[in-house]
């Protein structure tokens, strides 16, 4: 594998692990953590809403700026690094990203600040079906970050019996097809 082939590899790997940890981070969030919201009881529930935004920041603050700057470096390969076969699960990428940080920034920062002051069903409701798209948005990116490794991860050579020997102990290299 060559030098720059190593350095996408590379990309494409953090790009992948970092977009699978926030799959399953909003996937756990989802039915795990803002389900338990409505649980909490009024008198805690400031307190542990407060305490839910001060933990799940830092959290989450370094895998996505980690994916954002993968997506961002794909985006530039697919259309400026000569990897045009990249471009169409790039684009569909950034697109699935961008779903997430305007529902981050119009729907879900602004509904936690609003259960800042208290539980409310319908700013929690509001909360839930907003994360269902974002995590399904996630989930989009998990599965194009797969497409993206299947286009630049190196396949083995294929290979054919020789000719020579039908019972096929011995192998060439197939040669490819024009």
């Amino acid at each position: 594998m060559a030098s720059d082939d190593r350095t996408v590899g590379f990309l494409v790997v953090v790009h992948t692990a970092a977009t699978w940890f926030m799959v399953g981070m909003i996937w756990t969030i989802h039915l795990v953590h803002y389900p338990l919201f409505a649980e909490v009881g009024e008198a805690t529930y400031v307190d542990f809403q407060s305490a839910h935004v001060a933990r799940i920041g830092p959290l989450l603050a370094l895998p996505w700026a980690i994916e954002g700057a993968a997506v961002l470096g794909l985006l530039w390969l697919a259309f400026a690094g000569g990897r045009p076969r990249l471009r169409v699960p790039a684009l569909a990428g950034g697109a699935a990203m961008l779903v997430v940080l305007l529902i981050s920034g119009f729907w879900s920062a602004p509904a936690h600040a609003e259960l800042a002051d208290g539980f409310d069903t319908v700013v929690h409701d509001r909360l839930m079906a907003a994360n269902l798209v974002r995590a399904f948005a996630w989930t989009a990116r998990g599965v194009i970050a797969v497409w993206i490794v299947a286009l630049v991860w190196p396949r083995p050579a294929h290979r054919e019996p020789d000719a020579a020997d039908p019972a096929g102990r011995r192998f060439t290299e197939a040669r490819p097809s024009t």
